[in-house]
């Protein structure tokens, strides 16, 4: 009798997983200074920390490979003589994380109402955060991330008629130079309720709510670039650069990395900053309906862009700069309507409206000779690509047509053939035009209603867009190809997409040479002429739907003492 025994590792392993808080808060009333002034400071701290240890020992292994049924000798062989341990090991490469939190509040606040008529408040916080991860990927993230700032606001009320508020923020940002590391943001706005002044009390019944309200405000902001690019101040160098390796010696053994610089220092990089308008008009009519209604205008300035500059240059990086502007305006309006009956029936309406656009003022980018081409104009989410005419019948028709050469692929029947735009003979980047909606839409709006009567109501609410556009992923989609979504790149093998019902049941084919099928012919790898962002899968991603249906039923009073329940709505 022969057996072979699997070989196991007893472990012992032992995960470590705990999250450490603490929080304080203190309160001051200050009235002994001045009547409403008050002051409170919070502090909280968090620290979470996670590890794994694997204790273990390699036992010995054999196999019985014979047995005398004479002697009743066994006879075995061992597997694992000079690797096998009769002790305990540890293995601590599994993960550890720790990361700790910081964060300070403290906030004075004043509140007070002279005369009755005059109110007065202001409120001033200061704040200071730190974050700290020790799992970072390099030098930079390795560091504690660290913000600091105080903001204010002052606000006056005249009798419930005019309002006036001012804001600002002084914060300051890590990323920045010590030059620009600080900035200052202000905002203001005013409002006029009409519909409280004494000459409008004999259209109360007919208009009870009518106010103007304005704000401008500067808005800044530190989230630029990617979470490496921490302080732009700084440069980058990898000194220990194997693409940038060179070799010496007579017999070429003797290698050494290079050196090269992965970004360069700009010391006036700075903030991200957007002025604001917002006017607006609230109208209350018949104590049914409240209608608002807001125009908005932006104006966004020091956007960070990779500058233009030619590889005569011979910069190893790309050059940033705060050089971008753009602009944005819209409309949001919302509407209400409410109605009851006396026999206890009741209605309510509720709809919104958001119309909102963008372009770039100023776009970092070569001076094309085609117009088309230039992003200035052009809403800040417009995506660009070829214009598809069709699929090539055959190959005599791909021969005849301007050269498409994308990664060096030569088309065939079946394969995507685009409009040459500058007409040149050939499908270059200089083909590339403004193709569809924005990726972001437009125009977003929803309506709906609520409806009771007795101890019944129904509700209903739908959601729509407009003027967007979106892409199929055809690489994501491509059958029979090689494709890795974002989380899969640690999954061992070769994940293959798989043939999609609708693109097996039209799909350009010899027997089925059909221009104008979904799919371009099929190909066991990724085509990259048919991988193009272009119109041919481009999709209109406008839609109405029906976000939500409820149906309820009030259970009786008395049902609900017995069930021990004070809920209402007991079925929905």
């Amino acid at each position: 009798m022969l057996s072979t025994f699997a070989k196991t590792k007893p472990d012992n392993i032992l995960y470590y997983n705990r999250m450490t808080a603490f929080g304080g808060n203190s309160k001051k009333d200050m009235r002994a200074l001045t009547k409403g002034l008050s002051f409170r400071t919070m502090v909280s701290t968090t620290r979470y920390a996670a590890f794994d240890v694997s204790r273990y020992y390699d036992p010995y292994f054999y196999e019985l490979v014979g047995y005398n049924v004479f002697t009743g000798e066994y006879y075995i062989n061992n597997y694992n003589e000079e690797t096998a341990t009769e002790y305990l090991s540890h293995n601590e490469e599994g993960e550890k994380t720790i990361r700790s939190s910081f964060y300070l509040e403290s906030m004075l606040n004043y509140n007070r109402t002279f005369n009755d008529k005059h109110t007065l408040s202001g409120l001033l916080v200061y704040m200071m955060n730190s974050n700290l991860n020790s799992s970072a990927v390099d030098l930079q993230q390795s560091l504690p991330f660290r913000n600091i700032g105080l903001s204010g606001r002052a606000t006056y009320a005249y009798d419930s008629r005019y309002f006036a508020e001012f804001n600002f923020g002084y914060n300051g940002s890590e990323r920045f130079h010590e030059s620009k590391r600080f900035g200052f943001f202000p905002s203001a706005g005013l409002a006029w309720s009409i519909s409280n002044e004494k000459f409008w009390k004999p259209f109360q019944h007919t208009i009870s709510n009518l106010r103007l309200r304005a704000t401008y405000g500067l808005v800044g902001n530190d989230a630029i670039g990617s979470s490496a690019d921490r302080f732009f101040y700084l440069s980058n160098v990898n000194m220990n650069a194997s693409n940038y390796s060179a070799v010496f010696g007579r017999d070429g053994t003797y290698s050494r990395n290079g050196v090269v610089v992965t970004r360069y220092a700009n010391e006036k990089i700075t903030w991200e900053t957007a002025k604001k308008t917002n006017l607006a008009l609230e109208l209350g009519l018949f104590e049914k309906w409240d209608i608002k209604a807001e125009y908005f205008f932006e104006r966004r300035e020091n956007i960070l862009m990779n500058r233009t500059v030619p590889n005569t240059m011979g910069l190893a990086a790309v050059s940033r700069a705060n050089v971008g502007a753009a602009s944005g305006k819209g409309t949001d309006m919302s509407l209400d309507y409410k109605q009851m009956w006396k026999n206890g029936a009741w209605l309510t309406v509720m709809g919104n409206f958001t119309y909102a656009t963008s372009k770039y003022e100023v776009y970092e980018e070569p001076d094309y000779p085609e117009a088309y081409r230039s992003h200035i104009g052009r809403s800040i989410h417009q995506e660009y690509g070829y214009i598809a005419e069709r699929l090539f019948v055959d190959d005599a028709d791909a021969q005849n047509s301007p050269v498409q050469n994308f990664g060096g692929y030569k088309v065939q029947g079946g394969d995507i053939k685009y409009t040459d735009v500058s007409r040149d003979g050939k499908i270059t980047s200089a083909d590339m035009v403004p193709i569809g909606n924005p990726k972001v839409p437009e125009i977003t709006y929803g309506f709906g209603f609520s409806f009771g009567f007795k101890n019944i109501d129904v509700s209903a609410f739908f959601q729509g867009l407009a003027n967007e556009s979106f892409w199929i992923n055809n690489r994501a989609t491509a059958p029979f190809a090689e494709y890795r979504y974002g989380s899969e790149d640690k999954v061992t093998g070769t994940p293959t997409n798989q043939l999609l019902k609708a693109y097996a049941e039209d799909h350009w084919s010899e027997d089925n040479q059909n221009m104008y099928a979904l799919w371009p012919r099929l190909s066991p790898t990724i085509n990259e002429n048919n991988a193009q962002t272009s119109t041919w899968f481009m999709r209109d991603g406008s839609f109405l739907r029906l976000k939500q249906v409820e149906l309820g039923y009030t259970l009786p009073k008395s049902v609900q003492d017995k069930l021990r329940t004070s809920t209402s709505d007991y079925l929905t």
